[in-house]
């Protein structure tokens, strides 16, 4: 089997054969080079790197949630202490005024 090689000269008398020929292939090897390329998702950083930030944000919720428990709780207990301030002084009231 021969395999004729193309000389300079053949190339120089047929430029737009030669440019098809190298565009054809680059395209070959570039699609070669992409198919080859490992995914980004099969790797395993950024399966690190979701966990990572799941668990920071499920801290941050839980903090939240206790932080927001917390200040629900001292509601109440303000609640609590206004209406008790309210009800000695209410007293207090009623007796210096006179009213019993």
């Amino acid at each position: 089997m021969n395999i004729n090689i193309p000389t300079p000269e053949k190339m120089h008398k047929y430029p737009w054969a030669t440019t098809s020929v190298s565009l054809f292939a680059v395209c070959v090897l570039l699609i070669i080079f992409l198919l080859k390329k490992p995914d980004n998702c099969e790797s395993e950083e950024w399966k690190e790197a979701y966990n990572s930030e799941r668990t920071k944000n499920d801290v941050l919720t839980t903090a939240l949630l206790i932080k927001n428990g917390v200040i629900f709780k001292q509601e109440q207990d303000k609640r609590e202490l206004d209406s008790t301030i309210r009800q000695k002084i209410g007293e207090r009231a009623k007796k210096i005024i006179g009213d019993k």
